[in-house]
Order: structure tokens, then sequence, then C-alpha cells
């Protein structure tokens, strides 16, 4: 799990899926299969369009999106 510089959203990987989510209201912005190639690129597009995050939040998104999916890809998990 990791909470994103605003403080106000988690990217948590749970069961096989990777959901980011506002932290206070569990508002789901965005949930992919960790290990699907074109989900995570799906994933990736609908953060780019979020309009609740600014740029750094977004960032920070992608990355953790990336990390979550290279362990799983790698067979790591």
């Amino acid at each position: 799990m990791a909470l994103l510089p605003n403080s106000d959203y988690l990217i948590q990987q749970i069961d096989g899926k990777v959901i980011l989510f506002h932290r206070y209201t569990e508002e789901e912005l965005v949930r992919f299969d960790l290990s699907d190639a074109n989900a995570t690129a799906k994933a990736q597009k609908t953060i780019h369009n979020l309009t609740q995050l600014d740029d750094e939040d977004k960032a920070f998104a992608h990355f953790w999106s990336g990390y979550f999916y290279a362990h799983a890809s790698n067979g790591w998990l």
C-alpha cells in the first residue's frame, strides 16, 4: 500500500488487483488486474485523465501501478 503525496489517496494491491481509492470515502478511482499488461495500460490512461489528482499524485500513482505490475509479471508474488 502507498499513500499518495497529498494524503487523500491510497493505491493498494489486494488479491491480484490494484486499487486506487480515496482514503476517507473509499471511492474507487481505478481497479485493475495487476498481472494483465493491457489492464495496466488502460489503468495508466485512466490515471492520466483523472481530475481528482494533481500532477504529483498522478506521477506517484503511475509509479506504484508500474511497481505492482512489475512484481506480478516477474512472478515475485
